[in-house]
């Protein structure tokens, strides 16, 4: 802890890690799913290759349909585990798995540098073609699972023309997802839908938890990637503005952190299992208004 001065006053400052805890985690988490998603099929741990017409299990080659099974499986249990997370965590696979999610915060952030009313020409294109890049290492990142990368380069394979048609969707698809940023999590997103109409519970839920501190300067709000105000959003039961859109990243808490140690002030964020009693003020909003 350091100490620094805000508006007149001496007060212990927070560390880099203490401001910025959440976002370390979360980016130390999807990296992580990044990473194994690059090495296990670049190294043929697990991998199908559909060009040569067979697979690989820790290296050994099998044919494809063996190669299909585990796959399948792997779809299975990646189904299950969404759900038992979504019953226990709520949508915390976003917040701290999904690598879309990643690549569409980080977008975000260059959308609002880049796109924005008072952006310059140049800056848009710059944004355009970044977001095209951005598509295609994407798209390839998954289709690396399915078949050799070279097959892009050799006209004779007969997986050729299939797998440009695949590569070209994909990027499409990606790049709508990309250009828009959180907002395809938001609303596009097909787990993230899967996930708010399946039975949910929040076990941590982040919330306003010292209502006096708060000074409204809602920074918290503003770095909400799914455009919530956490303060008051695990009271609303509303599938666009309350917990159920929640993907458990705690931006708010970090936001919150932040702004509060800058004002020699007590972190007013938190998260909590318990509920807080609130009245209909608070969750409408209007009691917040008054600082």
């Amino acid at each position: 802890m350091s100490t620094t001065v805000a508006q007149g006053q001496s007060c212990p400052q927070p560390s880099f890690f203490e401001k910025n805890k959440f976002t370390i985690l979360r980016n130390i988490a999807y990296l992580t799913v990044i990473f194994l998603l690059i090495v296990l099929p670049t190294f043929n741990i697990v991998k199908i290759d559909i060009a040569r017409n067979q697979s690989f299990i820790f290296g050994k080659p099998v044919s494809l349909a063996e190669g299909l099974a585990p796959v399948i499986f792997a779809a299975g249990i990646f189904a299950i585990l969404v759900i038992v997370l979504n019953l226990i965590l709520g949508r915390v696979f976003c917040g701290w798995i999904c690598p879309g999610g990643w690549f569409a915060e980080l977008q975000e952030k260059f959308r609002r540098m880049w796109w924005t009313p008072k952006s310059k020409a140049g800056e848009k294109i710059t944004y355009i073609v970044f977001t095209l890049i951005t598509s295609v290492l994407f798209s390839l990142l998954f289709l690396n699972w399915v078949t050799d990368l070279r097959v892009f380069f050799y006209k004779t394979n007969p997986s050729f023309i299939p797998m440009w048609l695949v590569f070209l969707g994909m990027t499409g698809m990606f790049y709508f997802e990309l250009f828009i940023g959180k907002r395809w999590c938001r609303v596009f997103c097909p787990t993230g839908i899967y996930q708010k109409i399946t039975p949910y519970h929040h076990l941590y839920k982040p919330t306003l938890v010292n209502v006096d501190a708060c000074t409204d300067c809602r920074e918290c709000v503003k770095n909400c990637p799914m455009a919530l105000d956490p303060r008051r959003m695990a009271y609303i039961n509303d599938f666009y503005k309350g917990i159920a859109a929640c993907i458990e990243c705690y931006n708010c808490i970090d936001s919150c952190t932040k702004a509060q140690s800058e004002k020699c002030l007590p972190v007013a964020m938190g998260i909590v299992k318990e509920l807080p009693p609130r009245d209909p003020d608070f969750i409408s909003g209007k009691s917040l208004q008054k600082h």
